[in-house]
């Protein structure tokens, strides 16, 4: 599991930012000069918070190699799937459904499974053909996993830890942009680690704090979008500019 506590840090810091921000007030300065101060102060804040954006991985799945590696090599390896595939298309004429056997298939019948999936009829008549084959992949690979199968458990623990890095990439670089993240990237960083989660979005704030949080989040989105239209007007520009 990797370690996100910098990650945690950079979003608390963030959150106190923000209320900090929110709670400026100079009474030697004018309102509109208070405004500005609190304005420089969010963007600083922001600023901050994106050089805190871990690089999303990049690189293959590693759940792909280990179901890959299953795929027979020889003559032998050929003719014993081709007798466990006889057997899996018993089962499924007898009442059982494929993810059924799934659960129930040691390591040979998975790669009798994988193999079918790219030529069986059910697959390939279904509605969504590719889902379905995914869907199956990701099956055996989850059955391998829990049998202990070496590699797929340290591509279940990489796979984590890239599903984890890039969910806090999205988190923060929403939180950046003046967004809450979403439903679906909060819930991967809870799976991945739940004393995180409540350790960060997670926490509750006294209602004092909660409306003085939502205040600064409301200017956030406000200053997020007065940012987004400056960018594409100079984009705009740019454009313009290269076409003279």
């Amino acid at each position: 599991m990797i370690n996100t506590s910098q990650l945690q840090g950079a979003f608390l810091q963030y959150r106190a930012d923000q209320v900090a921000a929110e709670k400026m007030h100079d009474p030697d300065l004018t309102p509109e000069a208070n405004r500005q101060r609190q304005t420089e102060a969010r963007a600083a804040a922001r600023a901050k918070l994106r050089e805190a954006i871990p690089q999303r991985p990049d690189g293959p799945d590693p759940r792909d190699a280990v179901t890959a590696a299953l795929a027979p090599t020889t003559a032998d390896g050929i003719a014993v799937l081709a007798h466990q595939r006889a057997k899996v298309d018993a089962l499924m004429d007898a009442g059982r459904n494929i993810l059924q056997v799934i659960q129930q298939a040691d390591v040979t019948r998975l790669a009798a499974i994988l193999d079918a999936a790219e030529t069986s009829e059910r697959v390939l008549s279904s509605s969504d053909p590719e889902g379905v084959q995914a869907e199956l992949r990701g099956a055996v690979f989850d059955r391998l996993a829990d049998l202990g199968h070496e590699d797929a458990v340290k591509a279940a623990e990489s796979h984590a830890d890239q599903e984890a890095t890039t969910a806090w990439a999205d988190a923060l670089e929403a939180l950046a942009d003046g967004q809450e993240p979403d439903g679906a990237v909060q819930s991967a960083i809870y799976r991945h680690d739940v004393a995180a989660y409540r350790g960060t979005f997670g926490l509750v704030s006294s209602p004092e704090e909660a409306r003085t949080l939502a205040d600064a989040q409301r200017r956030a989105a406000q200053d997020g979008i007065r940012e987004r239209v400056a960018q594409q007007a100079d984009r705009s520009r740019d454009l313009m500019g290269s076409d003279r």
